[in-house]
């Protein structure tokens, strides 16, 4: 028995200096490399307590510290996840997680505090129920902790229950009431719903913009994001393989099927909002990179709903008056015309087939897709120069007609008389008021396919011989041509800073086409449907000039 004693003796001694420095507020680590002797940390802890104080004090005390420890290092383990190149909602769900650790490093050095207060030498001389009171505190904040953490409350109501003196009773009929309502799907957890959905967010956000990538998106210079580099590979049996979570891959083309309905009539499956993600980015994209040329003579402004739009012009602001000798200063009007515009809505629908999705062929639908940009842009340029270029204002005339004054009495051919002629009658336009414009130059020759090259060589820089040969219209006007001009007619416009006759827009919201996905797969394959909301017409007349061309 003696043996046992002295063993046991030697081994507390030696353990000494570890548990000593935890108690001064070193980790392990930090005792180890402290050059404190074991004897020395010993008479400095038995003259402040006793033996009674060690033996229930320690034990506690380092376990507390143990765990505060690994807290700080989740918590900066975590914080290190944050790279350059981390997304933005994966960002903020580290700094959520990070945050809950810290709320739990605050509430572990609160029990620290009141262990420690518990062996303090400055404490003993309180009486022992005052040692009993701070005791059960400690065991108090201890139990909150706990339950509420099981519970999946909020670390901040936890906190506020520790701090609050809230008994542990109350608590725990919190804490119930939480869990039932959680259950009942009345309420969840902030932090935690959070972090779930921003981490789907990513990862539907990554699967967009890589599948969009094999269908035809153009490739940004610096590559894709780094979410989506990993997935650049996934064909659409993998994709939609990861959206049902399943793991064996199809070994024929009925389980592919099959796997392609499931992952369409999945109510929490993301397959058809990346499919339709997918392809809308790509058309899109392809969509901004056509230029159709009525843009360059038209203003644009959109539409806020499918109602005719009213485009107000208003007249000159009223001339000034010489102020009368009695400082009576006469009042004007604003006189105003009104001309009507609505955005439309247009749609085709089309069907991918049933074989190329068993085929998982992305470069059939890539194909598929490279002219829709450029299609639904051509319609537009087709809808524009049908409806707008000669529709009718609200005097009961087309934009250009003798009662406008822009219109040539006889054709003529593209050429600096003829040309001299247009631009004298848009210098001579007048505002609803009746005053002349202050500028309004032409800025651009607009002909179709046959007088193009006429109207180039007009503008083309050529040395003169003569002063008679002069080209008084180079670097002045810009010349262009567009399919929907036949013939000889050629047009002269100003600038649309300045000044125009034309108004297109968008329905607010939808800039550009989009994709329908219309019951995604069945035994024939995909449907879907391409749709635009687009509006155009005239507003005015002021700013352009026709001649029929010879």
């Amino acid at each position: 028995m003696k043996h046992y004693r002295f063993v046991a003796v030697a081994l507390v001694l030696a353990a000494l200096p570890l548990m000593a420095a935890m108690l001064m507020g070193y980790t392990a680590s930090d005792a180890v490399a402290a050059s404190i002797t074991a004897p020395d940390m010993f008479h400095q802890i038995a003259r402040g307590w006793s033996g009674e104080h060690v033996m229930a004090f320690w034990p506690a005390l380092i376990a507390l510290r143990s765990d505060l420890d690994t807290l700080l290092k989740k918590a900066e383990k975590k914080i290190g996840e944050i790279k350059d190149d981390t997304a933005p909602d994966a960002a903020r769900s580290i700094e959520a997680e990070h945050k809950t650790l810290l709320d739990e490093i605050e509430a572990k050095r609160a029990e620290i505090a009141a262990e420690e207060k518990l062996g303090d030498p400055a404490t003993r001389g309180q009486d022992q129920n005052g040692q009993q009171q701070s005791r059960a505190e400690a065991n108090r904040a201890a139990d909150i902790l706990d339950i509420g953490t099981r519970a999946g409350m909020d670390a901040p109501a936890i906190q506020d229950a520790i701090r609050n003196g809230t008994s542990l009773d109350a608590f725990r009929t919190r804490a119930f009431d939480f869990m039932v309502e959680r259950q009942n799907g009345n309420r969840t957890d902030p932090a935690r719903s959070r972090i779930n959905h921003d981490e789907r967010d990513v990862a539907r956000a990554a699967s967009i913009e890589a599948l969009s990538y094999r269908i035809g998106s153009p490739v940004p210079q610096n590559g894709p994001s780094a979410a989506a580099r990993s997935r650049m590979d996934d064909g659409l049996i993998h994709l939609a393989m990861d959206c049902l979570g399943e793991r064996n891959y199809p070994r024929n083309a009925r389980q592919i099927e099959e796997l392609f309905e499931r992952a369409a009539a999945h109510t929490t499956s993301d397959f058809p909002i990346i499919l339709e993600g997918a392809i809308n980015r790509t058309v899109e994209a392809r969509y901004q990179l056509a230029q159709p040329t009525y843009r360059r003579i038209s203003r644009q402004r959109n539409f806020r709903d499918f109602r005719p739009h009213t485009s107000i012009k208003l007249g000159d602001f009223p001339m000034l008056d010489k102020i009368a000798e009695n400082g009576e200063i006469k009042y004007g009007t604003l006189t105003e015309g009104k001309e009507t515009t609505s955005v439309l809505s247009y749609a085709k629908a089309l069907s991918v087939s049933r074989q190329l999705m068993i085929n998982d062929d992305l470069g059939a639908i890539n194909e598929m897709l490279a002219s829709y940009g450029a299609t639904v842009a051509l319609f537009e340029e087709i809808t524009f120069y049908a409806n707008a270029l000669n529709a009718v204002l609200a005097d009961g005339q087309t934009v250009f007609h003798s009662s406008h004054s822009n219109l040539a009495g006889s054709g003529a051919a593209i050429d600096v008389d003829s040309v001299a002629l247009g631009r004298a009658a848009m210098s001579k336009q007048k505002s609803i008021d009746g005053n002349p414009l202050l500028a309004n130059p032409p800025a651009m020759i607009v002909t179709g396919p046959d007088r193009i090259t006429s109207a180039e060589k007009l503008i083309a820089s050529i040395t003169p011989a003569t002063v008679a040969t002069v080209n008084i219209f180079s670097g002045r006007l810009t010349p262009f041509d567009t399919a929907q001009i036949s013939g000889n007619t050629w047009y002269l416009f100003a600038d649309p800073q300045v000044g125009s006759n034309y108004r297109w827009g968008y329905l607010e919201g939808y800039e550009a086409p989009r994709v329908r996905i219309d019951n995604p797969f069945g035994r024939q394959g995909m449907a879907m449907s391409v749709e635009h909301d687009f509006g155009c017409g005239a507003v005015d007349f002021r700013y352009g000039y026709k001649n029929p061309g010879a």
